[in-house]
């Protein structure tokens, strides 16, 4: 689980249309009806667009926190954490915050324009004096899309415990309605106490089938089966020539999470050019499957188990 950024492949094929097996609890889908909601995604139909919309609208009472994990390095799982904020910042009409907890060339924070030296250690080290989302913003870079991003800083994770996780968590859910962590191993102990859900991302390739098991296995034995159960697992990078490893992939990981969901190859998203690149660069089908995303990931808003919330509560005091 030592997540890097996905680099670009020479001369990348053409990507076939982004798919959704299954959705979430709502939809059942099987037979035709599972290739008709192919074709919906794909083919940016209007409903299904629509409906992912919606769901990325409806109000729900405290705030929610999203971690988002790689299953082995060269997953895109910083990519990933970050289109899905983008997206949550454009559609869901509340403030949208993504921390970086996985620092490196290819961070989260780098890849976002820069409007502040602070980081998530100056926010935990002055705490107290943040009074507003005015004053929060001060540790944050805004991208154009509206998502907030809250710097990792030269210090290492490591260094934080417990305690100032907590703290760093309360702060901004004082402010913030959406969190988003893009978690190092190294922290992944720390963050997912916090973890309404978990965004699991695998890369389209052979590695993918055993790092899902693995992953899967890895939060099982930790006492996170209900966090996996209720997880959505990315395969990303998807192209017509890694549709076996894809299919592979999704066949170990169907019924142990809550859904799949492939988002095609894009080379906007490659370390070179997403720096400055939010949504409107990539191609169609690549945005509307992160909006797909986004959407399985807001309807499952509604069905945080309230024991998770109590151990949020009690970690946070």
């Amino acid at each position: 689980m030592r997540p890097r950024p996905l680099p670009p492949p020479p001369e990348p094929p053409r990507a076939p249309e982004p798919a959704i097996t299954p959705p979430d609890p709502e939809h059942e889908v099987t037979g035709g009806g599972l290739r008709r909601l192919f074709h919906a995604v794909g083919g940016g139909h209007g409903d299904a667009d629509a409906e992912y919309e919606q769901r990325l609208q409806q109000p729900f009472q405290g705030s929610r926190h999203i971690v988002v994990l790689g299953c082995t390095g060269g997953a895109g799982q910083t990519v990933t954490a970050l289109m899905l904020g983008h997206t949550f910042a454009q559609h869901n009409g509340e403030p949208v915050v993504a921390v970086d907890v996985n620092p490196g060339p290819g961070a989260l924070a780098r890849r976002t324009r820069s409007e502040t030296n602070e980081t998530l250690t100056g926010l935990i080290t002055r705490a107290d004096q943040i009074g507003s989302l005015t004053a929060m913003r001060r540790y944050t870079s805004q991208a154009k899309s509206g998502l907030d991003v809250i710097a990792a800083g030269k210090n290492p994770l490591q260094a934080l415990d417990d305690r100032d996780y907590a703290l760093a968590i309360r702060t901004i859910d004082r402010f913030y309605s959406v969190t988003l962590l893009d978690a190092a191993a190294a922290v992944v102990a720390r963050v997912l106490p916090y973890a309404d859900q978990v965004v699991l991302v695998a890369p389209a390739s052979a590695d993918a089938p055993r790092a899902v098991a693995m992953t899967y296995e890895w939060l099982d034995g930790h006492g996170y089966v209900d966090l996996r159960q209720r997880a959505v697992t990315v395969i990303n990078g998807v192209s017509r020539r890694s549709m076996d490893d894809v299919e592979q992939a999704e066949a170990v990981a169907r019924g142990r999470c809550r859904a799949l969901v492939r988002i095609p190859w894009d080379d906007h998203l490659s370390m070179d050019r997403a720096p400055r690149n939010e949504l409107k660069a990539l191609r169609a089908p690549t945005r509307r499957a992160y909006l797909a995303l986004a959407g399985v990931v807001a309807g499952g808003f509604a069905a945080v188990p309230e024991r998770y919330t109590e151990q949020q509560q009690e970690a946070a005091r």
